[in-house]
């Protein structure tokens, strides 16, 4: 075998280098995350949090890992959900509400279900994040809520109901937001018509009203109990009021600028009038049911 050039040193022989136990189990980690991101049929971070932890199987530190990056990974698809791209209308809540087929691959990057809330705030300021998909319609804030995200919910509810305002919210699968935006619309109409005070309102707050409203009969013989109120102005103002403040006489009374003697006396010419008094329990039931027949009939 000849020598070696002079001056030349011999390449060493190539050498295996032997990976460490961390390396050898962090690699049989991504190993199993990559085996499982090729059956993972879902859309959700929390069914992604399962698969990494039980590719984590029982190793406390590769569990660290996997909870860490799962919430990673929760962050950013709440974020890709405010930028996925739109449907052709460029309206993606407009198209969910009116029940718009949405493409697939859409359709999979939105959360499961939404809570739909309206309000009468059209221009109010309203954090664009996290999933959160804006709209208006009729001269309403439609908005539409994760289902999930219960922080954001109470956040933006209590935000919008601030003041006199009414705010009305429906449930629903993100598969069956037409329905959950007609629920909506119809609890904020059954609540104007009733001078709720100002407030958070969903279909179980208005039982009595929509039962009211679905049969005509009974809203005509209850608008016909105050129909002689009706046509004397201060005391119509004056049920009126009474009913938006709850059936609290001295709020009432302020919110009139008038005494409270003054309101008792017009009370009692209600009672006169009506056969029913607004000052007892069930008078104010009837009458508050009387008021919002006569403004739905």
């Amino acid at each position: 075998m000849p020598n070696p050039a002079p001056g030349r040193e011999t390449d060493p022989a190539p050498t295996l280098h032997v990976a460490g136990e961390h390396e050898r189990r962090l690699a049989e980690f991504r190993a199993k995350v990559r085996a499982a991101g090729e059956q993972w049929a879902g859309n959700r971070p929390v069914a992604l949090t399962d698969l990494l932890c039980e590719a984590a199987a029982d190793d406390p530190e590769l569990l660290r890992l996997a909870q860490a990056g799962a919430q990673l990974l929760e962050d950013f698809l709440d974020g890709l959900c405010c930028t996925t791209a739109l449907p052709p209308s460029g309206d993606l809540a407009a198209d969910l509400i009116d029940g718009v087929a949405v493409p697939p691959d859409v359709l999979a990057r939105l959360a499961p279900g939404y809570v739909v809330v309206i309000s009468d705030q059209r221009d109010a300021h309203v954090h664009e994040c996290r999933g959160l998909l804006r709209t208006t319609r009729s001269g309403l804030l439609v908005l539409l809520v994760p289902e999930r995200d219960t922080e954001l919910l109470d956040e933006i509810t209590a935000q919008l109901a601030s003041g006199t305002r009414w705010v009305t919210i429906a449930r629903r699968p993100v598969s069956e937001l037409a329905d959950a935006y007609a629920e909506a619309t119809e609890v904020l109409r059954l609540v104007a018509a009733g001078c709720r005070p100002a407030g958070t309102y969903s279909v179980a707050d208005v039982l009595v009203e929509q039962a009211i409203a679905a049969n005509t009969a009974v809203t005509a013989q209850l608008a016909g109990i105050i129909r002689p109120v009706r046509q004397n102005q201060a005391l119509w103002e004056t049920l009126v009021a009474l009913v938006h403040a709850d059936f609290n006489r001295n709020q009432a009374a302020r919110d009139l600028f008038v005494h409270r003697s003054t309101m008792d006396y017009r009370l009692q010419r209600i009672a006169k009038i009506t056969g029913w008094d607004p000052a007892g329990g069930h008078g104010a039931q009837l009458l508050r049911a009387a008021l919002f027949a006569d403004a739905v009939a």
